[in-house]
């Protein structure tokens, strides 16, 4: 499976499927601290929503989904680490 491929897969069945769940439970709270996390996690998903774009339009290089996946795997392996 090449790269691209590969980010497109984990970002529509993983990234995203997290992001959103952490988006509708921070939306549940109303706690003025958690607007500032819901926030940040609505850039998260605007940001891999974007990525896809860049996939569908092919205008993502290799070593750029070979960046996003490296910043994707550290990012698991530090929740991993908590």
């Amino acid at each position: 499976m090449d790269y691209i491929k590969e980010l497109e897969t984990l970002i529509k069945e993983d990234v995203l499927v997290e992001v959103n769940e952490n988006i509708k439970e921070l939306e549940s709270n109303n706690k003025k601290n958690l607007k500032d996390d819901l926030n940040y996690m609505k850039q998260v998903k605007t940001y891999f929503e974007e990525v896809l774009l860049d996939i569908e339009n092919n205008t993502i290089t290799k070593e750029q989904a070979i960046d996003i996946l490296e910043g994707l795997e550290d990012m698991k392996a530090e929740n991993q680490d908590i």
